[in-house]
């Protein structure tokens, strides 16, 4: 059984395992060739697949565009034959042993190269470590949730206790700020432009669950959306072919148990809890600010604001379609854009309390 070292990022943007190898790139093309081992290595880094092919290791050129799939075991070792990298098996288990550069080189309990929150500059972890140290090192004090990015798939309550084990590149820290209706559309996009279109459930459940929380934050949510996320994941888990579309149906089980409500709340309530959603946010104009001068009345195309000369406006939510016009009219400061807090107005125009 032959070895398959793959150095290839599981994000673009984060390429722990190439940052590993450039720290000693001697060593490592020794250590390969002792081995006999193979290696998957960026096509834009010719300098590196050189410098193993010249010590007779031999190298597959992936394209870097390819993203997570060259985390997929199966997928990666369709490059030696010159394929293209997509899963061959039910199993998900490749015909010869693969395994992650990073690990290969520094060891399966060394300190981890992570990106946290999309840095540009990886940090130096312990391969096991606190969900608190993580959102720590994000510098998010009222963190909510950490995600564990591909392979792993884990969406992890902040309030966890006990050490979690780093088997990815990139970490994120959420928020008390941040919708995870919309993290989670987030990620799905990011998975859905990885997977392969072999089976139905990778790459078709992956579009489908995009879809439900598209519509879910852009105000289009139905009853039931959570409900049909929450059974269309266990089923993806059991049926995509690679690794792909089960990791992100791990992720979305796992986020719609620790989030539902919050998720849920969007249709059920109209109302984004964090406040983040733009769909859900409104605008108001502060009786504190507005002199009546007239600005947003004639801005606003929808007939939405109700008001006259010297008289504080007030928006009709009825009527107002979210555009911003009224906002970018407002020269006093006095029209606001309000997400899960709203700002108290009076429901008809009153005198104002404050010259011009």
């Amino acid at each position: 059984m032959a070895l398959t070292i793959n150095f290839m990022p599981a994000y673009a943007q984060a390429p722990a395992a190439l940052a590993a190898l450039r720290a000693d790139v001697d060593a490592a093309v020794a250590k390969a060739a002792a081995e006999g081992a193979r290696v998957v290595l960026p096509a834009g880094e010719p300098e590196l697949c050189d410098a193993f092919e010249a010590a007779g290791v031999a190298v597959a050129r992936a394209d870097a565009s390819f993203g997570y799939v060259y985390g997929n075991d199966t997928a990666a070792a369709r490059l030696f034959a010159g394929e293209k990298p997509i899963p061959s098996a039910v199993t998900g288990l490749a015909a010869d042993a693969l395994v992650g550069g990073e690990a290969w080189l520094r060891g399966k309990d060394a300190p981890k190269l992570v990106y946290v929150n999309g840095a540009t500059e990886p940090v130096e972890l312990p391969a096991k470590v606190s969900v608190a140290e993580l959102a720590k090192t994000a510098g998010i004090e009222d963190a909510k949730a950490v995600y564990l990015g591909f392979p792993q798939g884990d969406m992890v309550a902040a309030s966890s206790e006990g050490d979690v084990l780093l088997a990815s590149d990139v970490v994120r820290v959420f928020g008390a700020d941040c919708c995870m209706a919309d993290e989670l559309l987030r990620i799905c996009r990011e998975y859905r432009h990885e997977t392969c279109g072999r089976c139905v459930f990778g790459h078709e459940g992956s579009y489908q669950m995009a879809t439900i929380l598209e519509d879910v934050c852009h105000k289009r949510g139905k009853s039931g959306d959570l409900e049909l996320l929450q059974d269309l994941a266990p089923m993806m888990e059991e049926q995509s072919l690679c690794e792909v579309g089960r990791v992100l149906a791990k992720t979305v089980r796992e986020t719609c148990a620790l989030f539902g409500e919050e998720i849920s709340a969007h249709y059920a309530r109209k109302v984004c809890p964090a406040g983040a959603c733009d769909a859900y946010k409104t605008f108001h104009i502060l009786v504190s600010k507005c002199t009546g001068c007239g600005d947003c009345l004639d801005a606003c195309e929808d007939g939405a604001i109700m008001g006259k000369a010297n008289f504080v406006h007030v928006i009709d939510q009825r009527k107002c379609t979210q555009c911003g016009r009224c906002l970018d009219a407002c020269g006093e400061g006095a029209v606001v854009k309000a997400g899960a807090k709203k700002p108290k107005t009076p429901p008809r125009p009153i005198p104002v309390r404050r010259k011009k």
